[in-house]
């Protein structure tokens, strides 16, 4: 077995559990190693401290198969495991003691430009706050024109996310759906809507001014004309460790409640 280490160094108990983690490494003679910019083709699980974000900047920089196990050092815990000690996780990867979860990824084509996005892309304006006119198209069919502050398309992951806050439903990770979210539009029909996973969107900006993509929560792309996506479901998805066995509802009305856990 070997180990690749991904911690978020701007958070203390990251840093701090991660030392620990090292130690019981060592006391098993396991492999590992810090992560430095790429995986090791042998590499046989890859741990992240730090949370969501941290795993979202992870994935952001590495589309891999390798399965990933989060380890809960922020607030909002989706994706990441809490609640057992270091020595408790290691163990449980070693005797095969987890399960793997499997979630999608949307692929979004911008120009030359590829990304990928367990959460969400988000096409949007960047400096001048007025409203967009967007036209979203499914499997080459116009679904409708937004006069909006953008669009979101969400994974059931993202779900979620910035499009739960912009009023989107929440789906269960297994429902093989996407959802189109405008952002405060200027409409009493527009609404957020359900499609297929195996969808094709194609989203354009038709108001000229300075447009950006952002994919999960970074900001891939700026244009000062039109800019036009394309989204789809990537081939590649992203494997979670899945140890605590935690309910996804216990886990949303957890969160979703108290804010923090």
């Amino acid at each position: 077995m070997r180990l690749c280490l991904f911690v978020n160094e701007t958070k203390p108990k990251a840093v701090e559990l991660s030392k620990v983690f090292v130690e019981k490494i060592k006391e098993k003679e396991l492999d590992y190693y810090m992560y430095a910019g790429e995986i090791d083709a042998a590499t046989s699980f890859v741990v992240v401290f730090g949370g969501d974000g941290t795993i979202l900047k992870f994935l952001r920089n590495n589309h891999i198969e390798v399965p990933i196990l989060g380890i809960h050092c922020g607030n909002m815990g989706f994706l990441a495991e809490a609640g057992k000690s270091m020595s408790e996780y290691l163990d449980d990867l070693v005797n095969g003691n987890y399960e793997l979860d499997r979630r999608t990824l949307l692929k979004v084509e911008c120009g030359n430009g590829v990304y990928y996005a367990l959460n969400e892309a988000v096409l949007g304006r960047s400096e001048v706050i007025n409203l967009m006119d967007i036209e979203v198209s499914v499997n080459g069919a116009v679904l409708d024109h937004y006069g909006a502050d953008g669009v979101i398309v969400s994974t059931p992951t993202g779900s979620t996310a910035y499009s739960l806050s912009a009023g989107g439903p929440v789906l269960s990770p297994q429902v093989p759906a996407f959802i189109v979210t405008p952002v405060c539009p200027h409409s009493l029909h527009s609404r957020p809507i359900v499609l297929p996973d195996e969808d094709v969107i194609s989203i354009s900006a038709k108001t000229k001014g300075k447009c950006i993509l952002v994919v999960d929560g970074m900001n891939v792309r700026a244009e000062e004309d039109v800019l036009s996506l394309r989204v789809t479901k990537s081939v590649l998805t992203a494997s979670f460790v899945r140890i605590d066995k935690r309910s996804f509802y216990n886990i949303m009305l957890s969160k979703f409640s108290k804010g923090k856990q």
